[in-house]
């Protein structure tokens, strides 16, 4: 358990926006730039990491993604130097204080279907100043040699080589175990499968079809919706906040719906079985 404050770094571009950038900065997150963003964009770093070195010296956490990027794919892609600067500069002015680096492998059965199942692991937290010395980029070097290692075993890593041949391969629930899957997937046996365990996702039982029907509306919004999302690794989030936003909208506005054209026992017994078929759905599909 963190008692402490949980500070994450995001995306510059999510704060263009005056009203997101307050509601963001109001839950920890801090923005960060990146190349992609502009060159001259990159500069503003500077006060970023400054404020990153004043929050470790206060003893917060900050949380991070240091691919600094996003895609489906199921590897780890090269980590970029934004935590092994930040690393850098606390140590430096904090020489007697200890810094920890925890990985943390976010696995999961599917970036898109509903439902589908995570898995957090922690690995072991890596002391920093074991690495440090005054030449920045033999630091850097070393930090992100053994945090990409520390990744790759609590995460599945596909190999590039037999990516394509290796992917359709992978039962979704195969990816909550990356450890045991890492081991798996370098065998030929497995590698000669020819099977694709992913299509089991495509079926929807009985209980997802009543949930639909029920939330009609919030699902044709999704349908209107989902087009528009032009990063794919965004779905989910998108489902999430429907999910959390509009369907008790619809749930409790139907309720009310049922209470004023029969009684309050109705409307209640709607509410609870929209419940019900929900929990179901996601425990069945």
């Amino acid at each position: 358990h963190n008692h402490r404050t949980l500070y994450f770094l995001a995306m510059a571009k999510l704060f263009k926006n005056k009203l997101a950038a307050k509601f963001l900065t109001a839950i920890h997150l801090i923005a960060i730039y990146r190349v992609r963003d502009g060159v001259n964009s990159t500069k503003h770093n500077k006060k970023v990491f400054e404020k990153c070195t004043q929050l470790l010296s206060n003893n917060e956490s900050i949380l991070l993604f240091p691919e600094g990027s996003h895609n489906r794919n199921r590897y780890i892609r090269p980590l970029q130097s934004g935590f092994s600067k930040i690393s850098y500069d606390f140590l430096q002015n904090n020489p007697n204080s200890k810094l920890y680096i925890i990985p943390v492998g976010l696995n999961y059965s599917s970036m898109t279907k509903y439902p589908a199942k995570t898995k957090i692991i922690y690995g072991d937290k890596i002391l920093a100043n074991a690495y440090f010395e005054e030449n920045y980029r033999k630091f850097t070097g070393k930090l992100i040699e053994k945090t990409s290692a520390s990744l790759k075993e609590i995460i599945v890593h596909i190999p590039k080589e037999n990516y394509a041949k290796t992917i359709n391969n992978i039962n979704p629930d195969e990816f909550l175990t990356p450890k045991k899957t890492n081991k798996k997937i370098t065998t030929d046996h497995y590698l000669n499968k020819n099977n694709n365990p992913l299509k089991k996702h495509s079926k929807k039982n009985i209980f997802y079809r009543l949930m639909q029907i029920n939330t009609l509306g919030a699902f044709l919004f999704w349908y209107w919706l989902k087009p528009k999302i032009k990063t794919p690794e965004f779905i989910s989030t998108a489902k999430f906040s429907i999910g959390l936003g509009l369907f008790p909208i619809v749930y409790l506005t139907q309720s009310v719906v049922i209470y004023l054209s029969f009684n309050l026992l109705s409307s209640v017994t709607y509410l609870l079985l929209s419940v019900l078929i929900v929990f179901l759905s996601s425990k069945t599909n």
